[in-house]
């Protein structure tokens, strides 16, 4: 069984890319509406900054 260390009558924190919760005294991100955990926190950067995302030689040209 898993115990987690949430006080009773309160809600989970969850991860809204893996769906994990995130416990009491754990760090977290939360950017655009979006929760992410440590392990996520790369997949959430590289989403949020996908708009910025250039491919060598394929630069957009004025």
């Amino acid at each position: 069984m898993l115990r987690t260390s949430r006080r009773p009558g309160t809600r989970a924190l969850r991860c809204t890319l893996c769906g994990r919760e995130i416990l009491r005294g754990e760090e977290y991100w939360a950017c655009n509406g979006h929760l992410s955990c440590g392990e996520c926190f790369s997949d959430l950067a590289r989403r949020e900054l996908a708009p910025c995302r250039e491919v060598r030689g394929r630069e957009a040209r004025p």
